[in-house]
């Protein structure tokens, strides 16, 4: 018997990292014009000035249309810290902060995204650049537990798709998509549907950026998925994250 809501016999969630303009330009049309919901992650950086260009309520009313059709508003904390060892000017260094540092990040982020979208009931973090740790060497750290005591789930990076029975909601594993073909996106699908899993897809731009999937590419796996709605539950991050959890605890 499936673990998932009947009929279907996998999950799959569909997230998108930034903020980026082919988001809204493109995924958000794409994904309400064949029924499907997706985690779109954002970094709500901007002025407190209501007035100012830069003022992150105006960034942030430019995705209600997308709350109201049923994605998530993600958070992708305030302002993207990782490492990646290499210089860093765009972004703080994860290995020169502290816990501190990160929960204020983390929390006004939230702060924010919760303004924005009151009724959003539950919210799920995207760990950027796929890092759950801070700090170098011996006094290295993960964050792990910080974002478990904020977030509903923790999208973080793997191989596999999720099993609900057995995966840590806080460090999910999912699959960065970038520069794939539709019938690659489709593989990765049907296998975890296969095998009864959740799968967490991790995208970038669509036809924009350095981490890009072609339009075409993207509009085709979209129909394929809309053809298997009965058997693929496509569904935000959180979503599914409160699903397993009152499964495996009710």
């Amino acid at each position: 018997m499936s673990f998932w809501p009947p009929p279907h016999t996998g999950a799959l969630s569909l997230t998108f990292d930034d903020g980026m303009p082919s988001h809204l330009e493109t995924v958000v049309p794409e994904l309400d014009r064949r029924g499907l919901r997706g985690t779109f992650y954002l970094n709500p950086r901007g002025d407190e000035d209501e007035n100012s260009p830069s003022s992150w309520r105006k960034q942030l009313e430019a995705w209600l249309p997308a709350a109201w059709a049923g994605h998530e508003m993600g958070n992708h904390s305030l302002t993207h810290p990782c490492s990646l060892n290499i210089p860093m000017d765009w972004a703080p260094n994860l290995l020169e902060m502290t816990l501190a540092d990160l929960e204020q990040d983390l929390q006004e982020a939230q702060r924010r995204i919760s303004s924005a979208f009151p009724a959003q009931k539950a919210t799920s973090f995207a760990y950027p650049c796929y890092e759950t740790s801070l700090g170098r060497g011996l006094h290295r750290l993960s964050y792990v537990p910080l974002v478990a005591r904020l977030f509903a789930a923790g999208r973080a990076r793997g191989e596999l798709a999720n099993d609900p029975h057995f995966c840590d909601l806080h460090c999910l594993s999912s699959w960065n998509v970038e520069r794939q073909t539709s019938a690659f996106l489709i593989g990765l699908a049907e296998l975890a549907a296969a095998q009864g899993r959740w799968g967490i897809m991790a995208f970038h731009g669509i036809n924009e950026g350095h981490l890009p999937v072609s339009g075409v590419d993207f509009s085709e796996f979209l129909d394929h998925l809309a053809r298997r709605q009965e058997h693929i539950w496509v569904a935000p991050v959180a979503e599914v994250a409160v699903y397993i959890q009152e499964q495996l605890t009710g």
